[in-house]
C-alpha cells in the first residue's frame, strides 16, 4: 500500500470491516462507520461483550483459538493474531504486513457462524503484504487454519466480491447457518486525495 495509508493505519490501529494498510471491517446497527483521514471501513453489526481485554469472546467449542493460517496455492503461511473493535466499532488490523488478524468477537474458524480473518496488500515500501496475492484465488482452492490444539479445518473458496467504499455487506461478519471463513484486504485502484484503495476484496469460503 502507500506510505499515506500505512502510516495513518498504524497511527490509528485500522480497520475493515477490515483488512490492509487501508483494508477494513463493519458497527451495531449495521451503519457504515468511515474512520477519519485514512479511509471507509465496514463495521461488525454485532455489539461486542468484552470479559477481557485480551481475551476473545467467541464460545469455544469444537475447534479452539486460531494460531496459523495456511493458504497453500498462495504459499501463505501466517501466524494469527487476534483483532478487537476500534473506538469507533471497526475492526482492527494487524500492524505489521506479515500476520493476519481474526476478528476475535466472531466465530472460531471451524464452528458455525461466521470468522473474518484480515490481511494487509502491501506496507510502507510496497512491500508484499500476507494477502498480496488474495485475488489470485478462485472458486474450489484450499484455506485452512490451525489451532491452539494442533487440529487444521479447511474451507473452500465459494467466491469473491468487491465492494466500494460505501458498501455496507452483511454478509462479510454474518450468517444464517454452516461454517464460514471470509478473508479481507485491500484491492482497486489507489485513491492519492484519500489515501486509501478504493475497494476492498473479501473472499468468501466455507468448511470442507
Amino acid at each position: 500500500m502507500k506510505r499515506g495509508a500505512f502510516v495513518a493505519a498504524v497511527a490509528v490501529s485500522l480497520v475493515f470491516g477490515a483488512a490492509a494498510y487501508a483494508i477494513h471491517v463493519v458497527t451495531a446497527p449495521p451503519a457504515f462507520v468511515p474512520p477519519p483521514a485514512f479511509s471507509s471501513s465496514f463495521a461488525d453489526p454485532k455489539p461486542a461483550t468484552v470479559t477481557k481485554a485480551t481475551a476473545p469472546v467467541a464460545a469455544i467449542h469444537g475447534y479452539g483459538l486460531p494460531v496459523r493460517l495456511l493458504i497453500p496455492k498462495l504459499k501463505v503461511d501466517a501466524k494469527m493474531l487476534y483483532m478487537g473493535k476500534t473506538a469507533a466499532g471497526n475492526m482492527q488490523v494487524p500492524g505489521n504486513v506479515v500476520d493476519a488478524g481474526w476478528y476475535k468477537y466472531g466465530a472460531l474458524p471451524g464452528n458455525t457462524g461466521t470468522a473474518v480473518i484480515a490481511g494487509h496488500l502491501d506496507g510502507l515500501k510496497a512491500e508484499p503484504g500476507v494477502f498480496s496475492n488474495l485475488k489470485q484465488l478462485q472458486v474450489g482452492d484450499v484455506v485452512s487454519v490451525r489451532d491452539n490444539a494442533g487440529a487444521t479445518v479447511s474451507f473452500s473458496v465459494r467466491a469473491l466480491k468487491s465492494y466500494g467504499q460505501n458498501d455496507q455487506p452483511a454478509e462479510v461478519f454474518s450468517s444464517t447457518s454452516g461454517s464460514h471463513l471470509n478473508l479481507i484486504t485491500c484491492t482497486g485502484a489507489w485513491d492519492k486525495t484519500a489515501h486509501q484503495f478504493a475497494q476492498r476484496l473479501v473472499v468468501f469460503t466455507d468448511r470442507i
